[in-house]
């Protein structure tokens, strides 16, 4: 499958409603011919993005069933809306918390996290850009080596790196 670039996201974006709907439901048919309707979950979280997938997904094959993983730090609120739902299956993790701490350490990313890395690549992208450093438009995934062998280079990025300032 081909990567998408930042324009595509855009164009993504900005289509209509109602050709979002009539893309997603062509991808569920894409996958419930390809693994039958069976092996296919859709991954729910109780979020309003999964809550809303699933909608459509059962609007179009009523028995497909949900997924949702039960992590020890859920809401409870969260778990009583999940429970609401008919046909899905709860999976829980075959290790708990203070064990996922002790064997990786503890987990620090959350969505506030994982948004100032955004900045800081965003950040660290227009820079790269500004000196000719990227031609095309590229996805996060795609600048991680480029930003990291940025940070690598030179006299002035090793003060950037010691010193935690930005040029």
């Amino acid at each position: 499958m081909a990567r998408h670039t930042m324009d595509d996201l855009r164009y993504f974006q900005a289509l209509p409603l109602d050709l979002k709907v009539s893309l997603t439901k062509q991808r569920i048919r894409e996958w419930v011919n390809h693994f039958g309707e069976s092996g296919v979950y859709v991954s729910f979280s109780g979020g309003k993005d999964s809550t809303v997938l699933l909608d459509i997904a059962r609007s179009m094959y009523p028995n497909i069933k949900a997924m949702f993983v039960d992590i020890p730090t859920q809401y409870p609120e969260l778990r009583d809306f999940v429970a609401t739902y008919e046909n899905g299956d709860v999976v829980r993790p075959k290790i708990g918390f203070v064990e996922v701490c002790e064997k990786y350490g503890f987990p620090l990313i959350s969505k506030e996290v994982s948004e100032c890395v955004q900045g800081a690549r965003k950040y660290l992208t227009s820079i790269l850009n500004e000196r000719n450093a990227l031609t095309d438009r590229q996805t996060d995934r795609q600048t991680d080596s480029t930003v990291s062998l940025f940070l690598r280079q030179g006299n002035r990025n090793r003060e950037v790196q010691e010193k935690g300032e930005y040029p």
